[in-house]
């Protein structure tokens, strides 16, 4: 059997080919655990329902994540929250196992409070057998695990489109429960399999900030009077980032946009920033300090044609940005038009409207930003998050092997 290929946090080598730190939601039915919607509409976490409970279980649950990538985007992101916040006498991620070699970014791995082992099915399968949880997402886990079976295999449904509804028909076999992380990627996607929903949240920590907005905004080429359209995220096509370029080509020469991030549309942005918008545009890419760059912004765009749950949005919404954001994935459940943010069109009129409205109307854009920093700093951090998978895949563990016995 061949030496399995790790990267992990720290620097110190623990084996040939390993690094890093050794260690360190309910089935569908009546008795599954605590109901997770109201009239419909999912009920949130709150503040109070953070602190760590106690454990029903003898000893923690051992998961072990398995997906495609390790990059900075929103699925990798989640996970690394998760495992920041999970409580270790409850549920503790061993490890992840990422399938795609070339979808791993050092940086994020060295970041990560969990050792990271690069492999294909048979990697998967003897991760299958060492944990008590298989937690998968953005992989077809059929062709990976064939006849080796999870003692319980949850898999996280993170986009509310094709691609995932696709992932999990090819997973069928293998998985025992799914996690939405929205109520409409549980609408849209997950219809047939055991699902609870489970929102998103961020680590609060990443939003710290350096400088004053006024020098990042210097630092970047905008002057005090231009009402800056911001994004935060990754450059690919279902982000739609292009239109925010589109709008601000609409609109007087004071509105200009900030982009950061990173993807490989990024070219393709510049190129159609430079020719509709020259002068008026900054890119630039961070991963840590957020809240300079989210300062340093008028309004934050989340236009997307598919999401499941935008950590951006969450993370916007704390630093106190208005937001403007197109109706997909968890924004129906986060954003009320016109109370907490601006719902838009998937169209560059639409959006450049709502960007004059939030600039004419100074005083009104600072009230949707305080509601949305209210409704984020209530509902949307990382802890909440890891208490309700805990909860989840305890409750998950407990019905399966009383059915066992």
């Amino acid at each position: 059997m061949s030496i399995p290929e790790y990267y992990g946090s720290g620097c110190y080598p623990m084996g040939p080919g390993y690094y890093g730190s050794a260690s360190q939601p309910w089935r569908s039915g009546a008795s599954s655990g605590p109901p997770r919607e109201i009239g419909g509409r999912p009920i949130w976490q709150t503040a109070q329902q953070s602190l760590p409970r106690p454990s029903k279980l003898d000893k923690p649950l051992r998961a072990i994540s398995v997906g495609p990538s390790m990059l900075r985007g929103g699925a990798e992101q989640w996970l690394a929250y998760l495992t920041r916040f999970l409580d270790p006498r409850r549920l503790q991620v061993v490890r992840a196992v990422v399938t795609v070699p070339e979808y791993v970014d050092p940086a994020l791995v060295a970041e990560l409070p969990i050792p990271i082992e690069i492999g294909q099915a048979e990697a998967i399968r003897r991760a299958a057998q060492e944990c008590d949880v298989l937690l998968c997402w953005g992989l077809a886990v059929d062709e990976l695990l064939g006849d080796c079976r999870a003692k319980l295999c949850v898999y996280v449904a993170h986009g509310d489109g094709d691609w995932t509804r696709d992932l999990l028909a090819r997973s069928s076999r293998s998985i025992d429960h799914v996690v939405a992380v929205s109520k409409r990627v549980q609408q849209r996607v997950c219809n047939g399999y055991p699902t609870s929903v489970i929102h998103n949240g961020v680590d609060s920590s990443r939003l710290g900030r350096t400088s004053p907005r006024k020098v990042i905004r210097e630092a970047h080429g905008f002057r005090d009077d231009d009402f800056v359209l911001g994004y935060l995220g990754r450059f690919s096509g279902e982000k739609q980032v292009d239109l925010i370029i589109r709008a601000v080509a609409q609109l007087p020469p004071n509105f200009k946009a900030m982009f950061v991030g990173w993807g490989f549309d990024r070219e393709m942005l510049v190129n159609l920033a430079e020719k509709l918008i020259p002068g008026r545009y900054a890119f630039t890419a961070a991963d840590s300090y957020l809240g300079d760059y989210y300062s340093a912004m008028d309004a934050f765009c989340l236009v997307s044609n598919q999401e499941g749950f935008a950590l951006a949005l969450l993370e916007a919404m704390m630093c106190g940005r208005p937001v403007v954001a197109t109706a997909v994935g968890a924004v129906p459940e986060i954003i009320e038009d016109r109370v907490n943010g601006v719902v838009v069109a998937q169209d560059p009129r639409s959006i450049a409207d709502a960007a004059q409205l939030l600039q004419r109307h100074p005083a009104w854009a600072r009230g949707l930003a305080a509601e949305a920093k209210s409704f984020a700093e209530e509902h949307g951090h990382a802890v909440q998050m890891a208490r309700q998978y805990e909860d989840l895949l305890e409750s998950l563990w407990l019905e399966r092997n009383s059915s066992a016995a």
